[in-house]
């Protein structure tokens, strides 16, 4: 079965049935980073050089079998700001674990269309440093923390200057 599915050729129309590759000229369903990693390119270089979009690099065709599957939306940019940003409204945070286990199809999408997961969350309008913390560590939550420290007789702190 695999020996036949690696000799089958890509045949239609180029863009909906496959996507060619811009270096070797191999068609593919996609143009995956592991393909790329053959032309020792990465996928958001390959991008930039050939001027296309994460779109481009993946077949309608396919696009279409992939959403076939339950529970899949294939999200343009927009689309996936809107959807990240409701999660979020929902969940009132969004960790890369916490989307990992309960958003995959978010997760993984954010990261296909801009390329990594820093990138997405900018794109969202997000600070991928404030989303990585744990708790928010407002002038209250810095007072609350020192009077919890000295109930416990932990060593006072002195600065000197």
């Amino acid at each position: 079965m695999n020996l036949r599915r690696r000799n089958r050729r890509l045949v239609g129309h180029e863009g909906f049935d496959f996507v060619r590759c811009r270096i070797c000229a191999a068609r593919r369903r996609v143009i995956s980073g592991k393909h790329l990693s053959m032309h020792d390119i990465a996928r958001e270089s390959y991008m930039k050089e050939f001027r296309l979009s994460p779109h481009e690099l993946i077949a309608k065709d396919f696009r279409a079998l992939q959403s076939s599957r339950k529970g899949y939306h294939p999200y343009g940019k927009r689309e996936w700001i809107a959807e990240f940003k409701r999660v979020y409204k929902i969940e009132s945070h969004v960790s890369t674990r916490h989307l990992q286990h309960n958003y995959p199809l978010i997760y993984e999408q954010g990261i296909w269309i801009v390329g990594d997961w820093d990138k997405a969350l900018c794109a969202a309008g997000f600070d991928p440093k404030r989303m990585r913390m744990r708790k928010v560590w407002g002038k209250e939550n810095i007072i609350k923390a020192i009077r919890r420290m000295r109930a416990r007789s932990y060593p006072s702190m002195r600065i000197t200057l």
